[in-house]
């Protein structure tokens, strides 16, 4: 019997696994409370990378993770590809930041990720208009490492999707989320009502939102207050003549293409300023100083203007590490939510869609059930079996 599966939240998470689940036959719902990818998937600096993440379960998972992308675009046929096979160029100048960067590589190579070391000349060819620190004598190149154009991916995979019959609803909110032994019970903002097999909830920075219809907190940092670890300043330049057509991690910006000559900027340093409720004027503090900091970094950037600066608000659970997996009794519920969802999408929408449709759980998931953030609260925690209520820390 052909399954009915909803799916909640059409980021890039939603949209993949949507499509794996269509692939194979599922008749797939989506629901998306405005517009497909409009929440964390389009304000990411989308660098597909498995760098410095640690468990080695969770780097295994994103290395995986990369070529899972390049795997699909070479499949896809896709008329604008949404991934640059560029790799990412990385250098320091303080001499306690580039110890760490060097056991970084340490452990990069016991992993077996690829990396190699550059030479300054190198780094000048590469970047013409680089302004290198005198003290900088070498760098570092992964050539695995990927950036990703979020709209077009986002594109491509509702095309897939209306291609393979899925419905998209879109512009209405899922209100409520009830299960039964027999299948599961959306009711919308709308007033509809869908009744169906399983939901997978795929709400990325909404997922605690959506789970407390089940009687549960789930343990997520909060993107909606001013957090330096669930949220990033991305600026965005206006068109320059700077040749970058790879990722570039520098002590003081982080910076990458974002097409047409213009570049995304990203400094760290800044983000314990970032607050969603405050956006940040382009001539602002904030707006000036990636300003000084770009022109320090490249020539021809003395009339460089910033068109927009953007907070962008991470799907960070608590520990930072993914939570996918059923939460409900009758494991007619699935939550899929990660901080890394861009590196991850497609392989986590193969993942997930043969765990709902076989049964099987796929070893690389295992160390990411979603029960270690989990707690029960007084409503409808009496509906969940012992297996996926945790105790409370």
């Amino acid at each position: 019997m052909t399954q009915r599966i909803a799916v909640i939240g059409a980021g890039v998470l939603g949209l993949s696994v949507a499509r794996m689940l269509a692939l194979q036959g599922a008749q797939v719902t989506l629901f998306e409370k405005g517009t497909p990818g409009a929440g964390t998937s389009q304000i990411s600096f989308a660098w597909v990378n498995a760098n410095g993440k640690s468990p080695e379960s969770y780097h295994r998972l994103n290395a995986a993770g990369i070529e899972a992308h390049k795997r699909l675009q070479r499949l896809s046929d896709a008329p604008a590809p949404w991934l640059l096979e560029t790799g990412t160029w990385e250098w320091a100048a303080a001499p306690a930041v580039r110890a760490q960067l060097e056991k970084r590589l340490a452990t990069l190579t016991t992993l077996g990720y690829p990396w190699q070391a550059v030479t300054r000349d190198a780094l000048l060819k590469q970047f013409p208009e680089l302004r290198l620190d005198s003290r900088i004598q070498q760098g570092w190149f992964f050539p695995s490492e990927c950036l990703l154009y979020p709209a077009l991916l986002i594109g491509w995979l509702q095309a897939q999707l209306r291609g393979l019959g899925a419905t998209l609803v879109t512009q209405k909110e899922v209100l409520t989320l009830d299960e039964t032994p027999e299948g599961v019970t959306l009711e919308l903002s709308s007033g509809e009502r869908w009744l169906g097999d399983r939901a997978i909830l795929a709400a990325g920075r909404w997922s605690a939102e959506l789970l407390t219809q089940l009687g549960l907190d789930l343990a997520m940092t909060d993107a909606s207050r001013p957090d330096k670890v669930a949220c990033s300043f991305l600026a965005v330049t206006d068109p320059l003549p700077i040749q970058i057509n790879s990722n570039i991690i520098s002590p003081e910006l982080n910076v990458r293409p974002d097409g047409g000559g213009r570049l995304m900027l990203q400094a760290l340093d800044l983000d314990e300023y970032a607050d969603p409720a405050r956006p940040a004027s382009t001539e602002g503090m904030i707006g000036q100083e990636f300003l000084r900091r770009l022109r320090r970094l490249f020539i021809q950037t003395e009339g460089a203007r910033i068109a927009q600066i953007a907070v962008g608000q991470r799907a960070r659970p608590a520990d930072g590490l993914p939570a996918v997996g059923y939460v409900s009794r009758h494991q007619r519920a699935y939550l899929l939510v990660s901080h890394s969802g861009m590196t991850l999408a497609p392989l986590l929408g193969e993942l997930v869609a043969h765990e709902v449709l076989t049964g099987e759980r796929p070893e690389m998931l295992a160390d990411f059930a979603p029960q270690r953030l989990l707690t029960a609260f007084t409503g409808k925690s009496e509906g969940l079996a012992p297996a996926y209520l945790p105790a409370a820390q």
